[in-house]
């Protein structure tokens, strides 16, 4: 999936779409910081929010949020792991 940058030209396909459903726009659309997020993962490279905060410098929880919103919008794939003191973790995988 490509991700448009500030000057470049938006694809007529998705633009079409914008205008018949204007209200789910905000469901794929990134902000600066989940945008910044994003960029800073290779495609296929596997990371968790520790590592996002510390490229972005951004606190860990903002991170872990911000890594979430990109996946729920379909942006990258996210794996759960259940470390051996029982708590959750996860990692997140850009697959474009």
């Amino acid at each position: 999936m490509q991700i448009c940058t500030k000057n470049e030209q938006i694809n007529a396909n998705l633009m079409g779409v914008a205008r018949v459903v204007p209200h789910q726009v905000g469901l794929i659309k990134l902000s600066k910081t989940q945008l910044k997020v994003l960029q800073s993962i290779m495609p296929g490279e596997k990371v968790t929010a520790e590592q996002i905060a510390e490229r972005c410098e951004l606190s860990n929880s903002w991170a872990s949020t911000l890594l979430k919103t990109v996946w729920e919008r379909g942006y990258l794939v996210r794996e759960r792991l259940i470390n051996c003191n029982g708590s959750i973790a996860f990692t997140y995988i850009y697959a474009p």
